[in-house]
């Protein structure tokens, strides 16, 4: 019973939207994906290795969020960061975080040692760390429906009506898929 309260929770069903893109994502790369089996929440989202590379894995985390409104940044829970950064050092496993962006309407990623140190939200301290926008690699536009699928799940608390789309270009590589 447990566990279809967690998988009904709106976060999760959104969390498993990104976590789907971001997997035909990989894989279109190449990439073997393995997920958690073992229902609930997890720390890690999956592991991915390329077997015609140099067989690293790599720690991937999903995030389907918005950036933030005010800025042209994006972020997570502090908590997280530690988390990943941890898995970094101890295991010598960096983590890639994919962004799936229903505002930009775009998939867009780093390597969180590329990131660098985070920075807290202007004005504020706390549990939540950002990044620039500009430090983001894109992967690709997410379609109408993917957008219409992530909102049916999104609280919209903040005000994007002055936000300014920092990823609006056309670009022939991002095609709509």
């Amino acid at each position: 019973m447990e566990n279809k309260q967690w998988e009904n929770k709106p976060e999760v069903k959104k969390g498993a939207i990104g976590e789907r893109i971001v997997n035909e994502i990989l894989s279109k790369q190449g990439y073997i994906v393995y997920r958690p089996i073992t229902p609930g929440s997890h720390k890690i989202d999956f592991f991915a290795h390329k077997p015609d590379s140099d067989k690293k894995v790599i720690a991937v985390e999903a995030k389907a969020k918005k950036r933030m409104a005010k800025y042209q940044m994006t972020g997570f829970n502090y908590s997280s960061y530690l988390h990943y950064k941890e898995i970094q050092e101890e295991y010598n496993m960096d983590t890639y975080v994919y962004f799936i962006d229903d505002y930009e309407g775009y998939v867009y990623g780093a390597w969180l040692s590329d990131l660098g140190e985070p920075n807290n939200i202007p004005g504020r301290t706390g549990d939540v760390v950002v990044w620039e926008l500009k430090k983001m690699q894109l992967f690709r536009k997410l379609t109408i429906e993917e957008i219409k699928e992530i909102e049916q799940y999104t609280k919209d608390i903040y005000d994007y009506s002055k936000a300014i789309k920092y990823f609006d270009f056309k670009d022939p590589q991002l095609s709509w898929t």
